[in-house]
């Protein structure tokens, strides 16, 4: 379902986009002269549909690109790795001891993922909508391929000219 944005009168729409990634990542974002209008789902489960939020100006205090911290990306990489090492270790183990055992491309898989997801993760950076009751925020996806990952780039960059724009104070 495509996101439509209805202007109210002498509204000017800035900016409307909307991004689809894999495994149903959705995200869409209007900037007008009186409103953001932001993603929802209608209740909490993963079949409902989207629809645009409209928060007024006035309720919007800032939006922000903040670097994801590298923290949390590097402890999940190093229990991959261990993860992936340790049971790899383990299954080579038995099969060469002469047990029966099956072998399994996962262990490989996870401590490869381990090494690759630092690289890929790096210089995300997670768009934050501050408003006078809560937050909004956008992480995109881990991509592999260059070009989704210049894409959400060139989006949050797109945003923050349209809130500029619209005299929303904004920081990267």
């Amino acid at each position: 379902m495509p996101f439509v944005v209805d202007p109210q009168p002498d509204e000017e729409v800035y900016l409307l986009r909307e991004f689809r990634g894999s495994h149903g990542h959705v995200f869409a974002i209007a900037i007008s002269n009186q409103a953001v209008y932001l993603p929802a789902q209608k209740f909490a489960l993963k079949k409902d549909p989207w629809y645009f939020k409209r928060v007024p100006l006035s309720e919007v205090k800032a939006v922000r690109l903040v670097k994801q911290k590298s923290v949390f990306v590097l402890i999940l990489s190093a229990l991959m790795i261990v993860f992936g090492g340790a049971t790899g270790f383990l299954l080579m183990w038995y099969a060469l001891r002469g047990e029966a055992v099956r072998v399994s491309g996962w262990p490989l898989a996870f401590f490869v993922g381990g090494i690759i997801i630092p690289f890929i993760a790096r210089g995300r950076r997670t768009l934050v909508v501050i408003m006078s009751n809560g937050k909004y925020k956008w992480k995109p996806q881990l991509a592999v391929d260059k070009k989704t990952r210049e894409t959400y780039v060139k989006l949050q960059d797109e945003i923050v000219q349209a809130c500029r724009k619209a005299g929303i104070q904004t920081s990267e």
